[in-house]
């Protein structure tokens, strides 16, 4: 795989992810860091992030690139807190 072919899965990951988010949670988000997984470990690219004009607000996500299934979302205390102050259930 080349490099535009990595850039455009990423790419690709990064909107799933940033959809994810708005869709389900309503929040307006800005990756700051993507890994690429090598093949042999995951078809998976991970992301981390902050909700915009929030940078305490923190989340890890990872999105399968083969399918665009987001997995292993993790957040940081401040945003755990504004979401379960805004009804949603954290499991």
């Amino acid at each position: 795989m080349n490099k535009d072919e990595d850039a455009e899965l990423i790419s690709k990951a990064k909107a799933t992810a940033v959809q994810y988010l708005k869709e389900k949670y309503k929040l307006d988000v800005e990756i700051t860091y993507e890994h690429k997984l090598p093949k042999y470990v995951a078809y998976s690219i991970n992301f981390k992030g902050n909700v915009k004009g929030q940078k305490e607000q923190t989340f890890d996500i990872s999105v399968n690139y083969k399918t665009q299934e987001t997995s292993d979302f993790i957040i940081s205390p401040e945003l755990e807190k504004v979401l379960l102050e805004k009804g949603y259930e954290l499991s």
